[in-house]
């Protein structure tokens, strides 16, 4: 129970940070691994016995840990798993697959809770084995998925490449790291280099696709659009049956949809709008660029000046899409398409109907600008739905941007798109704040530990506390109230900032309370940090106990975990800080986005007012000049023809057909 307690504590204090991987030297030795020296010194003590360990154990163990996995329970899993590939019991099974198939579960098990470091930790021991071993092909894609999660390209590549072996790379290994070459190349904008990479990619490698579409962005990027496209057409053309087709994993779909997307595009920007036109409708109606693409097609037909084509199409997306983020954008297309047909009174409102349903909308944006408060709510239910839609691809059990809008906030998160960037600092963010949580947790297990493994009883649990133990305890619970009482403060800001938003307080009450918290706030945060000092004394008093062979490894790791305690709440600090700085630039580039649609239909709506005055100016000339309006012609020139203010008494006699044989 000791040993799993200190694995787990080992392993849930790394994967609640979720650290991304960085380029750094391969693990030393097992000697100098934290856990394997836990592992000895338990052993020196007799609280392993090595003969215990045999191949049914392992198997036993092992079919534990992976029923763990497959039930979502990562962190017990690594736990469960680390002491079957570090303990010295199977010291003499690293030959046998299921000791490899344990030390590659403790990777995916690392990987899934995302503990990406730790995970690249036991992919390495892995690897060291060579290209001929049985999980050699298997970790090196886990590897690889690690650096595109992470987007840590170079970071992991420079890891995998630091591991040497004699033996020669099968073709699937060397085309997913030239795939990483070509995207650390490509991040540092040495596009000809990722660009030579990326050509040395097989077809029969999982990631040819995504090279070749990557491919196709470098050369448009250059200007290169004929190019481009041919990179394009090689994905978009490729039979869904083709023998090469499921070598990819599911991005593939995905990338095949841009890659038609991207072709509908480069004909759009070469004026070969009946080709954008055909690109756009190739991509499927299950496809998340549907809507995408429908929007584009309708900009293409306007283009071209398909009026009737182009008004198809966006009433069509305005119809199935109407919370799209594009919806504004569709909205002043449908009244320059009425504009340009001079159906001036259509145009007129289409322009009223847009600015009415914006303007809310502009004004909420333009109050999420400048509170803080309100920006941090919004963001949140972005990040939340944002999920949503990545684990089920639906929001509210619709797909996106079908349902209807409810106005408010609601119609603000439809409009915003989040930054690649702002969802992996917020999921940093989020990690740090459960290991902020837990650390202090994992502090008092360690003390815990160290105070069951004290030189005066090393194999029995010692329930009598000393002087030091109680004065650890005390000073642990009054930085922990501290703590609370911290985010209580925070918590009230929140709720005046709340009140002063909404016009529920006075102005002046609101001023005095917000000064008297800012007050307490200073006054708790210096009381805290006298009583972390405190309590890291009092620790040090206790760790002193414990016994000589375990306590330098409980001492260290003590010290660590409150190391990891004070560091991990001020790194939240500063996380959040730069969350608000990225969410700050995203709502205003939203407020700048949706301010020049909003001008654009004003300046619309004068466009047809004046196309109305101008048309009615023509009508009164050709009436002066005895010109008829195209519209009374037929009236005047077809004998009989009855107007819709004109009255006909029906004849009641009877006609014979030969009458009317040629009456014309």
């Amino acid at each position: 129970m000791r040993l799993a307690a200190a694995l787990l504590l080992l392993v849930s204090s790394v994967a609640a940070a979720q650290p991304e991987p960085a380029a750094e030297p391969a693990p030393k030795a097992t000697a100098d691994d934290p856990i394997a020296k836990y592992f000895t010194e338990l052993e020196a003590t007799k609280l392993i016995d090595v003969e215990s360990g045999n191949l049914e154990t392992l198997r036993k163990e092992l079919g534990v840990a992976e029923e763990l996995l497959r039930g979502g329970n990562f962190v017990n899993s690594a736990v469960a798993l680390y002491s079957i590939v570090k303990s010295p019991r199977y010291t003499a099974f690293t030959d046998f697959v299921e000791f490899q198939n344990a030390e590659y579960d403790l990777a995916v098990s690392l990987a899934r809770a995302g503990s990406y470091g730790a995970a690249l930790d036991a992919i390495e021991q892995i690897l060291k084995r060579g290209p001929a071993a049985t999980y050699y092909g298997p970790a090196h894609r886990r590897a690889v998925d690690i650096a595109l999660e992470t987007r840590d390209h170079a970071g992991v590549l420079a890891r995998l490449e630091s591991i040497k072996s004699t033996d020669p790379l099968p073709a699937s290994i060397s085309g997913e790291r030239s795939y990483l070459r070509g995207r650390a190349a490509y991040d540092a904008g040495k596009l000809a280099d990722a660009e030579g990479e990326l050509v040395m990619i097989s077809k029969k490698s999982r990631l040819y696709s995504s090279a070749i579409y990557l491919r196709g962005v470098i050369k448009a990027r250059r200007g290169e659009y004929q190019g481009s496209a041919e990179a394009m057409c090689e994905i978009a053309a490729t039979p869904d049956a083709d023998k090469f087709t499921f070598v990819v994993d599911d991005r593939y779909f995905t990338i095949k949809d841009l890659a038609r997307l991207g072709l509908g595009r480069l004909a759009h920007e070469n004026g070969e709008y009946d080709d954008a036109y055909y690109h756009y409708f190739q991509i499927p109606d299950d496809s998340v660029y549907l809507s995408d693409a429908l929007f584009e097609a309708s900009w293409s037909m306007y283009q071209k000046r398909e009026l009737a084509t182009a008004r198809d199409l966006v009433k069509e997306f305005l119809k199935e899409f109407p919370t799209s983020p594009l919806w504004p954008e569709a909205s002043l297309l449908a009244g320059y398409v009425e504009l340009a047909d001079c159906k001036f009174t259509d145009s007129q409102q289409w322009y009223d109907n847009l600015v009415a349903k914006l303007q809310p909308v502009v004004d909420q944006i333009d109050k999420a600008r400048s509170d803080p408060e309100l920006r941090k709510q919004l963001f949140a239910t972005a990040v939340t739905r944002y999920k949503e839609v990545r684990k089920t691809g639906e929001v509210d059990g619709k797909k996106v941007g079908t349902a209807a809008s409810k106005g408010g906030v609601d119609d603000v998160l439809a409009l915003l798109r989040l930054d690649p960037k702002f969802i992996r600092l917020n999921d940093a963010l989020s990690g740090m704040r459960e290991l902020s949580n837990a650390a202090p947790i994992a502090v008092r297990q360690w003390q815990n530990l160290g105070n069951q493994l004290n030189e005066k009883k090393v194999t029995a649990i010692s329930t009598t506390k000393t002087l030091e133990q109680e004065q650890l305890a005390d000073a642990n619970a009054l930085v922990e109230d501290l703590r609370r009482l911290g985010t209580k403060i925070v918590e009230s800001k929140s709720d005046l900032a709340r009140g002063r938003r909404e016009g529920t307080l006075p102005p002046d009450v609101a001023a005095d309370e917000a000064k008297r918290l800012d007050g307490l706030y200073e006054k708790n945060a210096k009381a805290l940090a006298s009583a972390i000092a405190a309590a890291d004394k009092a620790a040090t008093a206790v760790s002193a106990e414990t016994s000589p062979g375990i306590r330098p490894l409980i001492q260290g790791d003590l010290a660590e975990a409150r190391r990891l305690d004070r560091s991990s709440h001020a790194l939240l600090v500063k996380l959040e800080e730069a969350g608000d700085k990225l969410a700050q630039g995203q709502i205003e580039k939203l407020y700048n986005d949706t301010r020049r649609v909003l001008d654009k239909a004003k300046l619309g709506k004068v466009d047809a007012v004046i196309g109305q005055k101008r048309k009615l100016d023509i009508e009164v000339q050709d009436l002066a000049a005895g010109r008829f309006p195209e519209e009374l012609i037929g009236k005047l020139w077809n004998a009989s023809m009855i107007g819709d203010d004109e009255e006909f008494w029906p004849w009641q006699g009877e006609f014979w057909a030969d009458e009317y044989t040629g009456w014309r």
